[in-house]
């Protein structure tokens, strides 16, 4: 069980890492991969990530699902990475997709560990 907890923790912390402590390098690299991928290009639609405001009940939604990317949501808030937004960056087509991108990024990360946890306790191979 020590391990299952070790794998979890570590699945939020990285995106795939969880996977990887289990053994599943391959289901790891592509889990993971393919999050980092999705959260990289919120970056280039020059979306927004969201952090929450006391006013403004939809930020803490939307901050919870940025969050669950894990250890790159707090790399872009301590260098103020992602946060700023622009009416320039607002008024691009592609902005509320870049928005999308990183809130999707954050709760696929969620499933994957939820699927970490089944490998770790056996439930699933």
């Amino acid at each position: 069980m020590g391990k299952t907890v070790a794998a979890c923790i570590a699945g939020f912390v990285l995106p795939g890492l969880g996977h990887i402590v289990l053994g599943k390098f391959v289901r790891g690299a592509l889990v993971g991969g393919v999050i980092i991928a999705m959260f990289a290009l919120g970056f280039v639609m020059e979306g927004h990530l969201f952090k929450p405001e006391a006013q403004e009940w939809l930020t803490w939604f939307f901050s919870f699902l940025d969050v669950g990317v894990g250890l790159p949501y707090f790399v872009c808030l301590a260098g103020d990475i992602g946060f700023q937004i622009t009416p320039e960056q607002a008024a691009k087509v592609t902005y509320e997709y870049g928005n999308t991108f990183f809130c999707v990024a954050g709760a696929l990360n969620m499933l994957a560990v939820m699927d970490t946890y089944d490998i770790g306790i056996g439930r699933k191979a």
